[in-house]
């Protein structure tokens, strides 16, 4: 297999990419080692991305705050392997969620055990304090949002489907970048970004509708064979219900949302290079963060990325 150097990594200086793909080896060390005691992720170890992207996402931190960005995104895999999977059945699903959303709760499960252990590490840091109320509400909306999901693909079958606007809205939501970028925040010690949260929303809400869509124009094939509902294929079902021919409604539907995604990737470049100083880091972080996983999706996926990165065939 040839060397690659995916888009985003081809505009770094040389050495910067060498020394960015240093560090997200010796992250994806450490999170392999969370993971030994925490084996949440179902499938195939998707942790060389994770760790890439977290690097490229904060390239300053050091291994351990790299690591629990890495070890945060393990755990959302791990809640999506199980949402996802129709082999388990349905109400086992809903007592997980209630579970975990039910204040107080305890016995907790693998999942659960995974999910403290993150919470108490960060909650090492000073700025959590402060960020706490976010960063849970944040976790508790990512699994009532694939609660919302699992229950939207049981519909298809009976064409009781959501819109459109309905589908991302909740998708903006179960792709976790608000939490993600609290927790960036956190482990990025950024106090002034902690008090002027609020100036990231409008940047957060672009990352996630782009990482969203790019995810689901990856995915579409798979989860059409799957019968899984995606923005692509109800984009497609909407247009044919209006006349449109399905050939051509699919090509209309891919192409509003790859517009859809350069537009927001036009902002959060334009955002970041005019944010004030005080959430400098935070919207350079989303940028880079939705700038890297657009040129990943674009040939590859987590799954894929991270044979590419254990290979030693990205540079």
């Amino acid at each position: 297999m040839g060397n690659i150097t995916v888009g985003f990594l081809a505009s770094l200086p040389t050495a910067d990419r060498t020394r960015l793909l240093a560090r997200a080896r010796e992250v994806t060390d450490a999170s392999e080692r969370w993971l030994r005691d925490y084996p949440v992720v179902r499938r195939s170890s998707v942790t060389a991305a994770c760790g890439l992207i977290a690097a490229v996402g904060m390239p300053l931190l050091a291994v351990p705050e790299l690591s629990l960005l890495t070890r945060w995104w393990l755990w959302i895999f791990g809640v999506d392997d199980v949402f996802d999977d129709p082999a388990v059945p349905d109400e086992v699903v809903e007592a997980w969620g209630a579970r975990f959303l039910q204040p107080g709760r305890r016995a907790p499960d693998l999942l659960l055990a995974a999910f403290d252990a993150n919470r108490r590490d960060l909650a090492r840091y000073p700025l959590f304090d402060s960020l706490d109320g976010a960063w849970d509400d944040g976790m508790a909306e990512v699994v009532r949002g694939m609660l919302v999901e699992r229950r939207w693909h049981q519909a298809l079958a009976t064409d009781d489907l959501p819109s459109y606007e309905a589908y991302l809205d909740n998708g903006m939501t179960t792709i976790a970048m608000r939490p993600y970028t609290v927790t960036a925040c956190v482990v990025g010690g950024e106090p002034a970004a902690a008090r002027a949260f609020d100036m990231v929303a409008p940047m957060i809400l672009a990352a996630a509708r782009c990482f969203r869509l790019a995810n689901d124009l990856r995915s579409e094939a798979r989860e059409r064979n799957e019968g899984k509902l995606n923005a692509v294929s109800l984009l497609q079902r909407i247009y044919a219900a209006d006349g449109i021919a399905e050939d051509q409604a699919l090509d209309v539907a891919r192409t509003r949302l790859r517009e859809t995604c350069a537009a927001d990737l036009a902002y959060l470049d334009q955002a970041h290079r005019s944010a004030p100083h005080e959430i400098g880091t935070l919207a350079r972080f989303l940028w880079a963060h939705t700038a890297f996983v657009w040129d990943m999706y674009q040939f590859y996926d987590y799954d894929t990325m991270s044979t590419l990165l254990r290979e030693s065939a990205i540079t």
